[in-house]
Order: structure tokens, then C-alpha cells, then sequence
């Protein structure tokens, strides 16, 4: 990565000290901040510039490592409440460590979710906030067609006002929104209009201020394996400037006549890995959502996942498994058992794995 004009400043975040942009990363009072180089004070709630420069709040990978993140189902009837707390002891149990990263998803008419936000920024953990284009059970969803056409501009200027409220208060984010828009089963899908609604989702959030805190994640499904359910990703890529890092979803999901006991990760992770490494060279890339059935298999495919991600997939900068069951393939479920649990456990004792202790 080039030069940045902010410091990622982590306390106890990993078991060794490492190095960005060739400055020393140093601890401070909680959790992740960003500090712009040319602040006059160092406390990103009260922060006064030297020049009219904005404070940048984006979150860039680690030079050496890999965030280690979890997208686990919140049980919350659309509405997260203490499920995020519960989740965050449910990691910490099992790894004795909490995960860098939790995402979860919302829907576009409850606004920011700022509760559960700061509940996690409160735990030394990076939200990851993906947002669905629609009201609360599904009712009344907007399609990329009703976005562009402004039809949702209320209702995006009051997620961005509330997203750069909590910005101004607790820093970065992780944001997300018409995920996987290069396959089928979403109501934005495989739409002519997708990117260009991300598009236009971006600049509301830019004339908001959202962007200076909004760290913007474009999501694709790795067609390996799909076929005809998942198309090209780069047909529905929004552009350079709307993307921070580049997000590839796979999933060995045994319901899917095209994945045996044999698939690896590799399998499904290469080709797409490649193609966003030739085309978009200056993007970090993160595993956005990753996962396996259940079962004998599982631990040893976690194993040969994480090895391949630190040996072949060195661009990889974060990895969210999706501890979770959707119902893709009637019924795709990827939960973590115990022995799972207790393999990841092994794992994450290499430091290359970054967990917040």
C-alpha cells in the first residue's frame, strides 16, 4: 500500500508489533483509532487539523497479518439488541481472544446501526455493517432501479447522517451494501443497475461526511463451482473510487451438486483471486464471507483454508467466516462446531492471525 496521511493505531490487538506505511504502530487508550499525521491533537473525538484537510478514518490493512473476523446469526427478529454482546462472548470463550472483526446486517429503513456499533468499537472490534436496500421483514424492498432513481434518498441520508455521527464519535467503519450483486438469489441481483446504485448510495454518503468514516467494501461470489447462478464479478464492479477493498465470497456448501468432500478453498478462492489482483492492483482484498459444511471435513478444510490464505493468497488482508446457516441450496449451513471451534483455536495461535486479546 502507498503512503497514508493516518496512523492504524491498535491496543493489544496482535502479539506483535508490526509496521505501516514504514511509521511504528503504537497503543493507546481502547481499541482501533485513526490519527491524521497532520493533527495538532491526538484524539480522534476532539481532533483539530493543521490544515483543511479531513481526519481519515479509513481502515487500511495490516502490512503483515490478517484480520480475523465472523459473521454469526444474531437471532434478533431484525432488530440486534444484546445478541452482538452475546456473540462477542461466545468468540471470546472459544479462542480466548475476540475477533478483530464482527459483521451483521441490517435493513436499509432502521437507519445506522449504532447501538450495536458502538458495542463492538466499546470491545476493541471493527464493525462491519452490511446493509439490506429494504424495510424490516422484507416488506417493500427496493431494488438498484429505485435507488438510482431516488426513491431511497431518505432513507440513505439517514443511515449516512447516522453513520457519521457514530464516525464522529468512535471512528471507522466496515461498510457494505447490495452484496454479491454478480449472482442470483438477491432482489438487486444480476440487475443492469446495481453498480450504478452503489454509485449513488456513495455520493449521499459523501455529501453526508459518511465517507470520511465509512471504509467501503465491494463483495462478489467466486463463480467457481456456481455456474449459471453466478456471473463475471467485473460486470457489476462499481469503479475504483467506490471501493477501499475488494470482498470475495466462497462457500463449499455440500448442497451444491458441483461441491464434494474434495473441494477445497483454493478451488473455489483462485480464479477470482487472481482476476481482482490483475484489475485492481492497489485494492486490498478480504475474504468477506467464507464457509463449510458441516461435518468430518470441516476442521481439516479450516485448515487448509487459513494455510492457503498466509502461503498462496498473501493479498488476503481479512477473513470473515460466516458462521451461519442461509437458505442458498435449501438450507446452507456453515457452522462452527467444537472440533471446528478448537481447530480455529490452533490456528489463531500464529500471530499472522490478528485477534484482539
Amino acid at each position: 500500500m502507498e503512503d497514508h496521511k493516518n496512523l492504524l493505531i491498535v491496543k493489544n490487538l496482535t502479539r506483535r508489533e508490526f509496521l505501516k506505511a514504514g511509521i511504528a504502530l503504537a497503543a493507546v487508550a481502547s481499541g482501533f483509532e485513526m490519527f491524521p499525521i497532520n493533527a495538532v491533537a491526538q484524539n480522534p473525538k476532539n481532533q483539530t487539523l493543521a490544515t483543511k484537510e479531513k481526519a481519515d478514518y479509513k481502515i487500511y490493512p495490516p502490512k503483515n497479518g490478517c484480520f480475523v473476523g465472523f459473521h454469526k446469526e444474531q437471532h434478533r427478529k431484525f432488530q440486534l439488541g444484546t445478541a452482538i454482546s452475546d456473540t462477542i462472548n461466545h468468540y471470546r470463550n472459544a479462542f480466548d481472544a475476540k475477533p478483530a472483526m464482527l459483521a451483521f446486517w441490517t435493513f436499509l429503513s432502521l437507519g445506522f446501526p449504532m447501538t450495536e456499533a458502538q458495542t463492538l468499537r466499546e470491545n476493541g472490534i471493527l464493525p462491519y455493517v452490511s446493509i439490506m436496500t429494504g424495510h424490516d421483514k422484507w416488506k417493500s424492498s427496493f431494488d438498484p432501479d429505485d435507488v438510482v432513481q431516488g426513491r431511497c434518498d431518505t432513507s440513505i441520508t439517514r443511515l449516512a447522517a447516522g453513520a457519521t455521527a457514530y464516525g464522529a464519535k468512535h471512528g471507522g467503519f466496515f461498510f457494505t451494501t447490495m452484496v454479491e450483486s454478480n449472482a442470483i438469489w438477491w432482489y438487486w441481483s444480476s440487475k443492469p443497475n446495481s453498480a450504478a446504485a452503489i454509485r449513488h448510495i456513495w455520493q449521499i454518503f459523501e455529501d453526508q461526511g459518511a465517507n470520511q468514516y465509512a471504509t467501503w467494501v465491494w463483495e462478489a461470489f467466486c463463480p467457481a463451482r456456481y455456474g449459471a447462478f453466478v456471473a463475471d464479478p467485473e460486470q457489476y464492479y462499481p469503479g475504483d473510487k467506490y471501493v477501499d477493498w475488494i470482498g470475495l465470497n466462497v462457500f463449499a456448501n455440500l448442497k451444491n451438486p458441483h461441491i464434494k468432500e474434495t473441494t477445497k478453498f483454493g478451488d473455489l478462492m483462485s480464479k477470482s483471486y487472481e482476476q481482482m489482483r490483475v484489475n485492481h492492483p492497489q485494492k486490498p482484498i478480504m475474504v468477506s464471507e467464507f464457509g463449510r459444511t458441516p461435518g468430518n471435513n470441516q476442521p481439516p478444510w479450516l485448515e487448509d483454508a487459513f494455510r492457503r490464505m498466509k502461503n498462496n493468497f498473501s493479498a488476503i488482508k481479512a477473513a470473515i467466516y460466516y458462521d451461519y446457516i442461509t437458505n442458498l441450496f435449501t438450507g446452507q449451513d456453515h457452522t462452527l462446531d467444537e472440533r471446528s471451534l478448537n481447530t480455529l483455536k490452533e490456528i489463531f495461535k500464529d500471530p499472522y492471525w490478528i485477534m484482539v486479546k
